[in-house]
């Protein structure tokens, strides 16, 4: 081959036509092609310009219990309507995850990501302005619409742009950067709803929640405008029978990995599997039908019902214990800081108080706070720091994904377990982020989303996946969370048990580590 890369990753490129490197029109299969691109600048800006999208995801999805909590006076908010409010993230993208499905299917990877993310940014700008709860609840559910084709999108350009040396590596690192969404929200809301202003525009007034919003907001401007930069994936260009472009593309990633432009020994690339992006003619339903129910038939189907379930066992249980971590956190601290040491100091009791401070209802103008608590603060900056310290330490065990995976979840079903006979308050917290750490099989899981599904279908599934974790979400924050509130123990123990579904259809199920099933 003529073109190889040294130590220190640098590219020796020989002076050698195209058609002397490849004198027989030699067909490329696909991961071929893009090994010989190598690893280099290009897949590092893609890499920061998806890892801040996914972050801005995160942000977008569960910053905005923060947003709650600061418009809570602005807009005197009782119980249900914050109830309601923080169930909006998770509308979205159950209304648009089939359609971002079929147009990352059938438009590119790339485009439906600058989609996504602009009207993200924009709705999310637009609520600054919102007037009512109301049109704060409307907004936020436009929002979510867009930013739900960011997760599945960012895990599918990435994978279909990077070689298979780094490949599992790059995306743990992207979901190391997911890791650091807590802190993304915490730490400025922390900061910014202590300032005291309010401006006079008219019809609002301009109140440091507003500002929050804006700076919460601005991560997705930021992925958008790098990603103008990058290029679409190469190979859903191949698998829409657009090899030209394709081959243009991989050039391109060529040239920027440090390569010589026209030099690149690749005329003829092709896939391995013979699937192909529906045809443009059909009619809209009758593409999106078949897009999709490919899913969900054989050989499909028990990919789909497997990694579905994993992601109903992941999302139900994280959801619900991140929307309700700042307020558990503050009854902590509460706790800690009363007079009052008698009686229990469980998980359990934490959580009951909570649900007698909700009952006394304050809201009148004097006794209403917007703040967060210091404890809030140090909590989102220690999970940030931990989890995506965990996460990139893991990174370098990409190729022990299914391994990763039955870890995470075998700690928050022990927590789980642990939380309902603990009586120490230090360590119910400790417990408590032992039960969060759910989050670090997203990032697993939608690795699997990628490798074990087709390319023409990938798109479709990883938006589904998508759907399937709002939904699951939906169910976390509203049932698992309120029913806590009056059945602590029995919510415990129904956690561990879905936990141990999960545990059992990963280690029976899903692909052994080191073995290839995926399908390309």
């Amino acid at each position: 081959m003529a073109v190889d890369m040294d130590l220190d990753g640098k590219f020796q490129v020989q002076t050698i036509s195209v058609k002397d490197m490849n004198p027989d029109n030699k067909e490329y299969e696909y991961e071929e092609a893009l090994d010989i691109t190598g690893t280099g600048w290009y897949n590092r800006t893609l890499l920061i310009a998806l890892g801040i999208g996914l972050l801005a995801m995160g942000i977008d999805v569960f910053g905005f219990s923060i947003v709650v909590t600061g418009c809570s006076c602005d807009f005197q908010l009782e119980i249900w309507q914050k109830s309601a409010l923080l169930s909006m993230p998770f509308v979205g993208p159950v209304i648009m995850s089939i359609p971002w499905g079929y147009i990352s299917d059938t438009q590119g990877r790339r485009k439906t990501l600058l989609i996504a993310l602009w009207g993200s940014f924009l709705f999310s700008f637009i609520s600054v302005f919102s007037v009512h709860w109301i049109m704060l609840a409307v907004l936020k559910v436009f929002s979510s619409m867009f930013c739900s084709a960011v997760q599945s999108g960012a895990y599918a350009l990435l994978g279909e742009s990077c070689t298979r040396k780094v490949r599992g590596f790059y995306m743990l690192i992207m979901t190391s950067v997911l890791m650091l969404y807590m802190l993304s929200y915490i730490v400025p809301g922390y900061f910014i709803l202590q300032l005291a202003f309010d401006y006079n525009l008219g019809l609002i007034t301009f109140t440091p929640w507003r500002l929050l919003t804006m700076v919460m907001a601005t991560p997705l401007l930021i992925s958008a405008v790098v990603l103008h930069f990058c290029y679409e994936s190469p190979k859903f260009l191949i698998a829409a029978g657009r090899e030209k472009e394709a081959l243009e593309n991989l050039n391109r990633i060529w040239v920027r990995n440090g390569g010589e432009d026209g030099k690149y020994p690749v005329s003829r690339v092709i896939l391995k599997d013979n699937s192909k992006a529906q045809d443009e003619g059909l009619p809209i339903l009758k593409s999106l039908w078949l897009q999709t129910m490919p899913l969900f038939k054989p050989p499909l189907l028990l990919k789909t019902i497997q990694l579905f379930f994993l992601t109903f066992v992941i999302y139900s249980i994280n959801s619900c214990w991140v929307m309700w971590m700042p307020s558990i956190v503050e009854a902590f601290d509460t706790g800690i800081n009363s007079n009052d040491t008698e009686g229990s100091t469980s998980l359990c009791s934490i959580i009951s108080s909570i649900s007698a401070k909700n009952t006394t209802g304050v809201n009148d103008a004097e006794t209403c706070s917007s703040s967060i608590q210091s404890l809030t603060l140090l909590s989102g900056i220690i999970h940030g720091v931990i989890f995506a310290g965990i996460t990139l330490a893991v990174s370098k065990l990409a190729s022990r994904k299914k391994t990763l995976l039955i870890m995470c979840l075998l700690v928050p079903l022990l927590s789980s377990l642990g939380a309902v006979f603990n009586q120490n308050h230090v360590a119910s917290i400790v417990l408590f982020v032992g039960m969060m750490m759910t989050n670090l099989c997203m990032g697993v899981l939608f690795v699997y989303y990628v490798e074990m599904f087709p390319t023409s279908y990938r798109g479709m599934a990883s938006c589904l996946g998508v759907m399937v974790a709002r939904l699951s979400g939906i169910g976390g924050v509203n049932l698992l969370g309120s029913y806590v509130m009056s059945h602590c123990t029995f919510t415990f123990f129904a956690s561990s048990i879905i936990l141990l579904a999960g545990i059992i259809v990963a280690w029976y199920f899903l692909p052994p580590d080191g073995v290839n099933k995926n399908v390309k």
